[in-house]
């Protein structure tokens, strides 16, 4: 190293510097684990259970089942999460961009995770948790530059791209391990539709842009008046 020069890592912000809206996620996310954990019966109140949302209409669930959080080694794996991308992506779209794209992910998951469950008559149970809404999360992320570079929690280097593949793959292959329910895996994984959506929407912020393939991008048409009067 050349003298003068020194190597500093570049964190997370501190709670005084965290954004309003991922201090206030991860807020949300902890009181609702310490509710489920003194009060078992609020839970039934706030989870994904297809047959009370369709047709019992209870449609605050699609939003509120983020809030029951159970053990507690998911719990601070998910707050290190949120805390992390939350810190980055909120500065970079707005406190309210943020927010709406949160909202927008978890009424993702919880519509098409019920859906699939009522659809294929599975005994999906109950979604909870902040896992759907974390993997829409670095699915957005990853697709905000996937070229970029960055490194597996401190330890290897790699884009964007592989990270957010591997840690797609993590959680999908894990919800499968644990209840080799369809219905679950899309409820995990229904907010990416909300994430492929968010990043065409607006231009990544440097890296390689996302691009569709030529069948699916939005064709431009020119109009021409012709010498015979019509228009072409």
């Amino acid at each position: 190293m050349r003298p003068g020069y020194e190597i500093r890592f570049v964190g997370p912000p501190g709670w005084r510097r965290m954004p309003p809206v991922t201090r206030g996620t991860l807020v949300l996310t902890a009181s609702g684990y310490l509710g489920t954990l003194l009060v078992r019966e609020w839970a039934g109140w706030l989870t994904a259970v297809p047959e009370r949302i369709w047709p019992g209409l209870e449609l605050w669930r699609l939003l509120t089942y983020p809030v029951v959080n159970v053990g507690i080694v998911s719990l601070l794996f998910g707050l290190l999460l949120l805390w992390s991308f939350g810190s980055e992506l909120e500065p970079e779209w707005g406190s309210r961009g943020y927010a709406l794209f949160l909202a927008l992910a978890t009424i993702s998951g919880g519509v098409l995770g019920a859906g699939s469950a009522l659809l294929l008559g599975e005994a999906f149970g109950a979604g909870y948790g902040f896992a759907g809404p974390v993997t829409a999360v670095i699915a957005a992320w990853t697709l905000e530059g996937p070229s970029r570079p960055t490194n597996f929690f401190g330890i290897l280097p790699m884009t964007r791209k592989v990270f957010g593949l591997v840690a797609i793959a993590v959680v999908a292959f894990g919800e499968l391990e644990q209840t080799r329910s369809v219905a679950r895996l899309v409820f995990v994984l229904g907010g990416l539709p909300v994430s492929l959506w968010w990043a065409l929407r607006r231009p990544p912020r440097g890296g390689t842009a996302l691009r569709l393939p030529r069948l699916f991008r939005r064709r431009r048409f020119h109009v021409v008046p012709g010498d015979d009067g019509h228009v072409h």
